[in-house]
């Protein structure tokens, strides 16, 4: 079977079964949201093993296999690691604070830089170790401070046309 027709008879599989793996979405996950993560999942699972289908079984049984499967496997990686509530509306009211003139100078200047060096400069702004910043950018400690003796050299000169 070509990949074309393969896929086209993958997606009437599902379309035949859909509501077999709605059902054990809605069965073991209440919240809409994590019905779709797990609809999604299992459908996943079954394009990942559809090619080892081999028609021994009705497919209604295979695929009520792997879907039962990947609900238990996700319940068990919930429980090794919990799932965290979602934070309340009043949580997400954080004052946004307006930087001050000399920053938003600052910020348009590093605007400019190349986007490695965006996050180096940021980095080193947060008071970041440079061994820290290598091992967050995959660098050698001699290569961030090669380059962020660079990018201030950049940055004080892209301050300077800024002014002038």
């Amino acid at each position: 079977m070509d990949k074309a027709s393969s896929q086209q008879a993958f997606v009437q599989l599902i379309a035949r079964h859909q509501k077999l793996i709605h059902s054990l979405c809605s069965l073991y996950y209440p919240l809409p949201e994590d019905r779709k993560d797990l609809f999604q999942e299992i459908v996943l699972q079954l394009w990942k093993s559809y090619p080892s289908f081999s028609y021994q079984s009705k497919e209604s049984t295979w695929l009520y296999r792997v879907a039962i499967n990947t609900v238990f496997l996700r319940i068990r990686r919930e429980k090794v690691r919990p799932r965290s509530e979602p934070l309340s509306d009043d949580a997400l009211r954080i004052p946004e604070q307006e930087p001050d003139d000399a920053t938003q100078e600052l910020y348009r200047a590093i605007a400019q830089l190349a986007d490695v060096d965006k996050a180096l400069i940021m980095l080193y702004l947060e008071e970041h170790s440079q061994e820290e910043m290598a091992g967050m950018l995959g660098l050698s400690r001699t290569n961030i401070s090669t380059k962020l003796n660079r990018i201030k050299n950049r940055l004080s000169q892209l301050l300077k046309t800024e002014r002038v």
